[in-house]
């Protein structure tokens, strides 16, 4: 019965099928880093996509053709994510899905802006052009900011260290945060230290000191990846044992247990009601489509995590729209149909883009886990927005 259960969650959720069984393959072209210091995003990435792939594969494809990602290498250049970029305009394809850094969606933005085709970035992080022709499907830093303090200052942990990188996704947090922080119900909670540092760097040891002369007691780490690592090795080589919320980024199972020995003994991440692998979907608008989504993961022998799980729902939107349009869509079909998309039940939430804020994820889906380095696993920590449970 749960089989039976699931085949048919998938089949309503992402189509019917109109047998393709010799039908060419449609092909969607995914800009990536496949190698280079952003290659950990792109490997969950690549297996997010790849799952979905399956999953839309085995409910009738794409009008009947097999759906087909085709990944393109940008070796962590921004540089390299534009010539490909041209590369594909050349072929004028509808939509193209990439980067997974803010610095490369920075960079292939422009190159769409003005005919498209629609692009669809995997960083959070990055901020898309209302009206324009890029989205990027998650909680923007700002409405992290908000339920990362929210959750902070229900614990009365009110001064908190920020910690960030010299990379894009650092320069644009800060800000964002300093104005999270001046709102008026953060007034009794107050960012005591902004700390900086390269992400080639091997010990933040200074930054750690002065956090500590800061009498923090939280400190939010906004780096991915190997600096977090650094980040917590770090602290844990001052003896400063924190609260710390990191990106979501880094909520992956096999970084979390490389760095397991440097964790702190609280930590947080902000993301939405997605649970482990190893729990129980709760009924609601998202248990059809995460039950599908696990048990395709757990096929393929994969733990999925925040990064396969965004790729998945990105791919989910950029086909909701061409099983609608059909695999002749332009741009601005595509644009249209997406800028009008609401009540889709994702893995990570109801999708609702008519707002025009070119992410579709509603702030009130947003909440805090909490990591379980014993375990290994997270658990919901927060209510809502980061209320408390």
């Amino acid at each position: 019965m749960k089989c039976l259960a699931v085949a048919v969650a998938l089949g309503l959720l992402l189509g019917s099928a109109r047998g393709a069984n010799a039908a060419e393959p449609y092909d969607v072209y995914v800009i990536a880093p496949l190698t280079g210091n952003n290659a950990f995003s792109a490997k969950d990435a690549r297996d997010g996509l790849n799952a979905l792939q399956t999953s839309i594969n085995a409910t009738g494809g794409i009008r009947g053709r097999p759906l087909n990602f085709v990944y393109l290498d940008t070796q962590s250049s921004p540089q390299t994510a534009v010539q490909l970029t041209n590369e594909i305009l050349a072929k004028h394809p509808p939509l193209i899905i990439g980067d997974v850094s803010v610095a490369g969606c920075n960079a292939m933005a422009p190159l769409v802006k003005n005919n498209g085709p629609v692009e669809f970035c995997l960083s959070p992080g990055y901020r898309p052009e209302r009206g324009g022709y890029t989205y990027t499907i998650g909680l923007g830093a700002l409405d992290e900011a908000k339920v990362i303090f929210r959750f902070l200052r229900e614990r009365g942990w009110d001064r908190i260290a920020l910690l960030v990188g010299s990379d894009a996704t650092g320069r644009l947090a800060e800000p964002e945060f300093e104005e999270v922080a001046a709102l008026p119900e953060n007034k009794a909670t107050q960012i005591v230290t902004v700390e900086h540092f390269n992400l080639t760097d091997v010990t933040i040891a200074a930054q750690v000191a002065r956090i500590r002369a800061a009498n923090a007691q939280a400190v939010i780490a906004w780096v991915n990846g190997s600096p977090f690592g650094t980040v917590v090795r770090s602290m844990k080589d001052g003896a400063l044992d924190l609260p710390v919320v990191g990106i979501t980024g880094n909520l992956s199972y096999e970084e979390l247990h490389a760095f397991s020995d440097a964790l702190p003994s609280q930590l947080f991440f902000c993301w939405t009601a997605v649970p482990a692998y190893d729990q129980p979907i709760p009924n609601g608008p998202l248990k059809a489509t995460q039950t599908a989504y696990e048990q395709t993961f757990r096929n393929l022998g994969i733990k999925p995590v925040w990064g396969q799980t965004a790729a998945w729902d990105t791919g989910y939107i950029a086909v909701a729209a061409l099983r609608a349009l059909g695999t002749d869509a332009t741009p601005d079909q595509i644009r249209t149909y997406v800028n009008g998309l609401h009540g889709l039940a994702g893995v990570q939430a109801v999708f609702d883009f008519r707002n025009g804020d070119m992410r579709g994820m509603p702030p009130e889906s947003a909440r805090m886990l909490q990591w379980d380095k014993t375990k290994e696993t997270w658990y919901f920590a927060s209510g809502p927005g980061g209320a408390k449970l």
